[in-house]
């Protein structure tokens, strides 16, 4: 600890900000400088585990901690919280932040499966002037009718939440006028759910669903969109997806879905990504399937637009060098014009298999002159 001791207190502030608060009040033991020190840090950050499941004590702790801090404007506030702690007790958390104008916040509720969440949240975490970052984990999301209005909002991470109806995603994010990181992560057991993202000031969108069963449909409208990464093992229909002239990147990974409509939008993405083995059809770009069994593959009746003048970099995880494969590779290679890498990763441990197929890529004529074939 003397190794600390010539440090200014700011420094010091922010090292002890980076520990839970429990942790930072502990340090008040070392010495007459530490003693308020813990006080005047500009962040909480309280986790149940550390109280061996007393809710009584952590709520105790929570109280005369955040009462204690005399900090003159409270950065961020991270609660990570069992299912059993009361929601009285989280909305007046959250309420004393609000009022301590805290920028970030971060509510986290461990709930063991297969409990359902129950923990709900207070009407004023809709309409603070002054929150930039919020995180949510396994909340009920808009509980009934809530005016929202967040006009700091950057950065939004909504994962495993209860939403109260189909409306509710959307009827957040319309209060939502500078938000620019959007992610989503839905429930594996949770309703099939309409995604509807219609914002301007978007600039990062990733999107995780679960539910093996079905999907609803994704809606998107996010004209200054620069980065898309959306996972999904369910069957979806993309009912509108368009207005995204600005994407660089875009990273899809589907197990089963109907993306024509989706993939028309990607005419502007310099980096696609594609996580399933993938088919070329007619009129449209790219379509994702189960390729276990290929019956056969069919080239599109003109080259796709981003294929031709957009995709720069081409990725194919799990390349199994059938003959379908090979098509579809060599489509690829001969018609992406403005391409620099094509990586190629396979699961084959054979060496000799494996040069054979990097043989065979390497054989076909790019029509990038600067196009590079790896193979990992």
């Amino acid at each position: 600890m003397d190794n600390l001791s010539h440090l200014l207190d700011d420094l010091l502030l922010r090292i002890l900000s980076l520990n839970t608060t429990k942790e930072a009040m502990a340090t008040s033991l070392l010495s007459k400088r530490w003693r308020s020190l813990w006080t005047l840090v500009p962040g909480l950050s309280y986790d149940h585990s550390n109280h061996n499941g007393d809710y009584k004590s952590f709520t105790q702790f929570v109280y005369r901690s955040f009462l204690s801090n005399k900090a003159p404007i409270l950065k961020h506030l991270h609660l990570s919280l069992g299912p059993d702690c009361p929601s009285v007790d989280i909305g007046l958390w959250i309420n004393l932040a609000l009022s301590r104008r805290v920028g970030e916040l971060h509510i986290h509720i461990v709930i063991p499966y297969p409990k359902k969440v129950s923990v709900t949240l207070p009407s004023s975490l809709y309409t603070s002037e002054n929150l930039q970052r919020l995180s949510l984990t396994n909340c009920v999301f808009l509980d009934g009718p809530v005016h929202v209005l967040l006009p700091s909002l950057k950065t939004l991470s909504l994962k495993t939440v209860t939403y109260t109806d189909n409306t509710s995603l959307q009827i957040f994010l319309s209060g939502c006028p500078n938000l620019e990181v959007l992610s989503v992560e839905d429930r594996y057991d949770g309703p099939p759910m309409d995604v509807i993202v219609v914002v301007p000031s978007l600039q990062r969108l990733h999107m995780s669903h679960g539910n093996i069963e079905t999907r609803g449909t994704y809606v998107l409208d996010v004209p200054s969109l620069k980065s898309l990464e959306i996972r999904d093992s369910a069957r979806c229909n993309f009912r509108q997806i368009e207005n995204m002239p600005e994407l660089v990147n875009a990273r899809v990974c589907f197990g089963a879905s109907s993306t024509h409509e989706f993939l028309k939008a990607l005419t502007s993405v310099r980096r696609l990504t594609l996580t399933q083995p993938l088919t070329l059809k007619s009129e449209v770009a790219i379509y994702f399937s189960d390729m276990d069994n290929p019956s056969g593959w069919k080239p599109p009746s003109s080259v796709p637009e981003c294929l031709l003048h957009s995709v720069e970099a081409f990725e194919w995880f799990q390349y199994k060098g059938r003959q379908v494969d090979r098509e579809m590779a060599t489509y690829v290679l001969k018609n992406a014009l403005r391409l620099k890498t094509a990586t190629f990763s396979t699961r084959l441990t054979d060496m000799g298999e494996k040069c054979q197929m990097l043989k065979e890529l390497e054989s076909v004529a790019t029509a990038s002159p600067s196009a590079q074939i790896l193979f990992d």
